[in-house]
């Protein structure tokens, strides 16, 4: 086994900053769902911060799988199918079951909007239906984890298929491989998106923006066996600057052609028109090319041995990402009455959040049990 990565640990972090200014920016005006929200009349303000919220759902949660991927050989290849799987769903099943019993009546409290103390709403609306989100399966962010225990059964079917088998060649890295990756997400982005536009959901899934996490799991897999990460050249990966840059720039250009500018971005969300197409290509490839610049970026630049204070947010970034839903709710329900610019307040209730989710995590990770499960 290959000695650890530690700016993988730092992307990781870096991406889990992110989902928490991600979420935040939802409920200033950027495209997205989330459980609070303040109505906003700025078009510029929502025109930025959609634009942030689709660059970031191109490529952060892509990235998260693509990790995922690369650590797993290695720890099934150490644990064994049943460790493996019996430890993931320890530390996979606790958090979501967590997140369902304790914090959606707690999200649920501010999302409906109900005019009372906390303790009546759950008089009122959590006791008489205790199992409601149980029910509902409202795992809320957590559906990250949802999916790779889906991925991880996945590959434990397949090393089992081909258990004593003599193992393949590792894939290699070429352009002709990464043409494939994107027309094969292209292509399943607008398909599935026919059915199961973005959006839409099933069992939390979104199910539009799965061909990309799927392709970028096994990539993950495939970039450990073959040893990718060490293989990227920069000088090929620094090509793709000016291709990202563009990108951005068509993505709002496009999408105010498209007719968002209305207010409805539906027709992008997938079905048989230039605007579920428009999305549906340039989506995946603008995730692969800031997929790539990060990689590199954070290989040359972020690899040394992690000081004390990043070893810090590495060992509570899974745990702040378990808890961000709630903090970043709460915090911008606090900051409800102030009367400020909504880029403003992102920036203001995005930065105190952050700060009070790794200040929550740290807290709980002093808890024996909750240290041994994240």
């Amino acid at each position: 086994m290959e000695n650890r990565l530690f700016y993988l640990d730092r992307l990781k972090v870096f991406l889990t900053v992110l989902v928490v200014l991600h979420h935040t920016s939802i409920i200033y005006g950027g495209a997205g769902s989330w459980y609070y929200y303040e109505p906003q009349d700025s078009i510029v303000a929502q025109a930025i911060l959609s634009t942030f919220t689709a660059v970031n759902q191109s490529f952060f949660m892509g990235l998260f799988f693509f990790v995922s991927g690369y650590v797993t050989p290695a720890s099934f290849d150490r644990q064994g199918s049943l460790s493996f799987l019996k430890s993931r769903l320890l530390r996979f099943g606790i958090p979501i079951l967590f997140y369902m019993l304790i914090l959606v009546p707690l999200l649920g409290y501010v999302s409906t909007g109900y005019d009372g103390s906390f303790v009546s709403f759950f008089k009122e609306q959590v006791l008489p239906s205790p199992l409601q989100g149980i029910q509902a399966f409202a795992v809320g962010p957590l559906w990250y984890l949802e999916a790779l225990l889906i991925f991880y059964v996945g590959y434990a079917l397949y090393r089992k298929l081909f258990q004593g088998r003599p193992r393949r060649k590792p894939l290699m890295l070429t352009p002709r491989l990464m043409t494939g990756y994107v027309a094969f997400v292209v292509a399943a982005n607008f398909l599935v998106r026919l059915v199961y536009p973005v959006g839409t959901e099933w069992l939390n899934l979104q199910l539009g923006y799965f061909p990309a996490y799927i392709g970028l799991f096994m990539a993950g897999i495939a970039a450990y066996r073959g040893n990718w990460l060490q293989q990227l050249d920069e000088r090929t990966v620094r090509k793709w600057r000016w291709p990202v840059l563009l990108m951005i720039l068509m993505l709002p250009a496009g999408m105010a052609l498209g007719g968002a500018l209305e207010g409805d971005t539906s027709v992008f969300m997938g079905g048989m028109s230039w605007q579920a197409a428009f999305y549906a290509v340039l989506d995946p490839l603008m995730g692969l090319g800031i997929s790539l610049l990060l990689l590199i970026w954070f290989r040359n630049r972020r690899n040394g041995t992690m000081t004390r204070f990043t070893g810090w947010l590495s060992a509570h970034a899974f745990l702040v990402y378990i808890l961000h839903a709630l903090v970043v709710t709460y915090t911008a329900f606090a900051f409800r009455h102030l009367i400020w610019p909504p880029m403003l307040k992102f920036v203001l209730v995005g930065s105190i959040a952050v700060v009070l989710t790794y200040s929550a995590a740290s807290l709980l990770r002093r808890i024996s049990l909750v240290k041994k499960v994240v």
